[in-house]
């Protein structure tokens, strides 16, 4: 296993989890004001395996996917890990950018 690799992914994962903790209360304030209705942040397709309407479960998922990469050094996982930050860090910041517009 790469430790430089596996420092990057842990780094980015921090950054995703203050992210999502700032989105995840902006949701529950939308939430609160029924402007905020849909029942998961991503599509069953977009490699998930958890659904959620708020951010903090995908952030569990990446990182518990980061521990079984570090223990197995799988390709696989790594690639699909990967995939899901990318994923994460798009999403989190197309929210941003439309909830400073929104409010």
């Amino acid at each position: 296993m790469s430790a430089t690799v596996s420092k990057q992914l842990v780094d980015n994962i921090s950054i995703i989890l203050k992210k999502s903790l700032a989105a995840d209360a902006t949701l529950a304030d939308l939430r609160k004001n029924k402007q905020a209705s849909f029942e998961a942040i991503f599509k069953t397709d977009a490699g998930f395996k958890c659904s959620a309407n708020t951010f903090q479960p995908y952030v569990e998922e990446v990182a518990n996917d980061l521990i079984f990469w570090q223990k197995t050094s799988d390709q696989q996982t790594l690639i699909d890990t990967v995939k899901k930050i990318e994923k994460l860090f798009t999403v989190l910041a197309n929210f941003e950018g439309s909830a400073t517009v929104t409010h």
